[in-house]
């Protein structure tokens, strides 16, 4: 005859193993508009896309948020360079409605300090509405950096934070509460219909 297994424990343990689980994730479409040069050529190669959003899927699914990239028409030549607020509010006009937009460019100048040049940024435009602009050549974390933007984190002092700009070389990573952020700012995003969760 087995050992007596208290109710208390019981609830505990399944407790644990609810917390333990993974969330159920929501997938969203990661709409992705590349802008082409001058002589008409995609300024992003598939293969810096497929790493910037294998990045982005590997940290933000343990909190139950997953992104199905669908694509943008392409973005004529003028918009490679962004070089003015101008420039970045300009990219509004090609958004799509319930979708995370991301534009990819050639070059994106910080318009607070001129003499320098940006990777990413979660922009928003006059009109309220806010997207991505991705430079082509930037790390394999700054679509994720800026998808955490997107979701409600702020900037990190912490090293390796997915949310700083500081590196070690170790593998970056959110935090718990960033985690619960973007959880919740998922929740909100479905409940004002800004984004329509999709089928993966």
């Amino acid at each position: 005859m087995g050992i007596p297994f208290p109710w208390t424990t019981c609830a505990l343990l399944a407790g644990l193993l609810a917390q333990a689980a993974p969330p159920i994730a929501t997938t969203f479409s990661l709409r992705v508009s590349i802008a082409v040069d001058d002589a008409g050529k995609p300024v992003a190669q598939p293969e810096w896309l497929s790493v910037e959003l294998d990045a982005a899927q590997a940290l933000f699914t343990p909190f139950g948020v997953r992104f199905a990239r669908t694509a943008g028409a392409p973005l004529e030549a003028r918009l490679a360079h962004m070089e003015t607020r101008a420039d970045r509010d300009a990219l509004a006009a090609h958004m799509a409605p319930h979708v995370i937009d991301v534009f990819v460019v050639d070059s994106l100048r910080d318009v607070d300090d001129t003499s320098q040049m940006r990777r990413g940024v979660h922009w928003h435009a006059p009109s309220g509405a806010h997207y991505l602009i991705l430079v082509a050549s930037a790390p394999a974390s700054v679509l994720a950096h800026e998808l955490g933007h997107y979701f409600g984190n702020p900037h990190s002092q912490v090293v390796d934070n997915v949310m700083s700009y500081e590196r070690s070389g170790a593998a970056v990573f959110f935090d718990a509460d960033q985690g619960k952020r973007i959880a919740a700012k998922a929740r909100a995003y479905v409940r004002s219909g800004e984004l329509s969760p999709v089928t993966p």
